[in-house]
């Protein structure tokens, strides 16, 4: 544990001392806002997501299109293979992800807001799953299509509650070295439900998404595909110079629309930090 929270101290520093500027939308660290970005500038920002034998790391830039429209890319890159995987899970997974996706804004009144997300996430080396139990590796380098639809409605005191229903194509059946059957998540659906509370110069947010069909993590026991809910919950601080520094809690892996919807082992909570700004 020692080891983690030095991890975190040291990226608040890094971030402090890069005064990175601005905060983007109403997003939490697993579900998006419904509001494109539409400043002049480009947004960067930054996360990391530790556990027990795992970590995870995103980079993103998110750029105005057009009225009414943003885009965004997204670096994701995960490992949990280490001799304790997460919650000493069966499963070990490696991936490198570039992520592509547009965000249009389908319709703004009276504190509602929908947008409509499609997007691309595609592994840049084949994306591995391990079952130790067998052992045997599934491959995949398929791309993998997301569409998510956030409905967000703002209430007089500046609460915002966003829903967000999602789509992820997961590979089914992906192709396996060793002996046995490691499965895929498949076509999964899920719901997803957000609060975002500002307050002065900070904000506290959480979210948590169900799946309705398909699967998002591997039971730990069995090594099996099987679906569970995730969440993260967390805090923002707005500092000088509009910049900004994110700290959660999550059981998600990544902030893609695939990536924080894959549950970690047996529901294992990890640690976030990130940070985000202008240039």
């Amino acid at each position: 544990m020692r080891r983690y929270l030095y991890r975190l101290v040291m990226l608040i520093a890094i971030a402090a001392l890069a005064q990175l500027a601005a905060a983007d939308g109403y997003g939490t660290a697993n579900l998006p806002s419904a509001e494109p970005w539409q400043a002049p500038t480009v947004l960067f920002s930054g996360e990391g997501r530790f556990w027990d034998g795992a970590q995870t790391w995103a980079a993103r830039a998110r750029t105005r299109v057009g009225d009414d429209m943003d885009a965004e890319l997204t670096l994701f890159t995960m490992s949990t293979s280490s001799q304790d995987a997460i919650a000493e899970g069966m499963r070990d997974s490696d991936a490198t992800l570039l992520g592509a996706n547009l965000k249009w804004l389908a319709y703004e009144d009276e504190g509602v807001t929908i947008s409509v997300i499609p997007g691309l996430e595609a592994p840049l080396d084949d994306t591995e799953g391990t079952n130790r139990a067998i052992p045997a590796t599934a491959l995949s380098d398929d791309i993998i299509p997301v569409l998510a639809v956030p409905i967000q409605f703002e209430s007089i005191d500046g609460t915002i509650f966003t829903v967000v229903p999602r789509y992820v194509g997961f590979d089914e059946a992906p192709r396996v070295t060793g002996n046995g059957i490691v499965a895929g998540f498949g076509d999964t659906t899920a719901l997803g439900a957000s609060i975002y509370r500002p307050l002065r110069s900070y904000a506290v947010w959480a979210d948590v998404q169900v799946v309705l069909s398909g699967n998002n993590t591997v039971e730990e026991s069995t090594g099996a595909v099987t679906d569970e809910i995730v969440w993260s919950a967390g805090a923002t601080w707005f500092a000088e110079d509009d910049w900004k520094i994110d700290l959660f809690a999550t059981t998600a892996a990544g902030p893609t629309a695939a990536t924080s919807l894959i549950g970690a082992s047996d529901g294992s909570v990890g640690i976030g930090i990130g940070a985000s700004g202008e240039f």
